[in-house]
């Protein structure tokens, strides 16, 4: 670790600490693979406790989610765990989306999960972040919010059928597409159907 940078009151004991910037390995999140470097860490030499002083917790923690969403390999379980709570789903929940039960999900959280599930939890996290940055781009979609098409997408997935692939017809009428439209634009005349 640097030069003294600061101290303060031990947490544990009372006796002062002493603050110094270095690398952390982040426990705390859950993970034993995240090493926050350049921060101030206080030590007490008295009790030998460690208090990091971690600005802006909540952005780290995403920071993280992008790590993890964007890595080569699988999932790990722990990573899964930081995920799902990251996304602030309960296991009920996230099995009910995942259509699984509880004792999967957490079996997925204590041994990993397959590629399939893998991609639906890194789609379900970017979905969570995506609704956090909604409104900095210009919007395509009007009359509807991030939340109510997440909500939509995770009911889906909750009420998905494992049962064979059939094509489907999707017939999308002129209303439907000015749903979507602000009210200063009028449709033009849309008439389509997506096979």
């Amino acid at each position: 670790m640097n030069d003294l940078a600061s101290t303060t009151r031990c947490y544990e004991c009372g006796s002062m600490m002493e603050g110094r910037k270095g690398a952390y390995k982040y426990i705390e999140c859950g993970l034993n693979s995240v090493i926050l470097k350049d921060i101030l860490v206080y030590h007490c030499n008295n009790c030998n406790a460690l208090v990091p002083d971690i600005p802006a917790a909540g952005v780290l923690h995403r920071v993280i989610a992008l790590r993890l969403v964007s890595k080569k390999n699988l999932l790990t379980g722990s990573e899964i765990r930081f995920l799902r709570k990251l996304c602030g789903y309960s296991v009920n929940d996230f099995a009910s989306i995942l259509g699984s039960s509880k004792s999967v999900v957490s079996r997925f959280e204590k041994d990993g999960c397959g590629k399939q599930i893998d991609r639906i939890i890194r789609l379900l996290v970017i979905s969570k972040l995506t609704r956090e940055l909604a409104g900095q781009p210009e919007r395509v979609l009007r009359n509807v919010t991030i939340e109510e098409l997440n909500s939509e997408v995770e009911n889906t997935f909750k009420l998905m059928a494992g049962k064979g692939r059939e094509n489907e017809r999707y017939e999308i009428p002129p209303e439907e597409i000015a749903r979507y439209i602000g009210a200063s634009e009028e449709p033009a005349e849309l008439e389509m159907a997506v096979q």
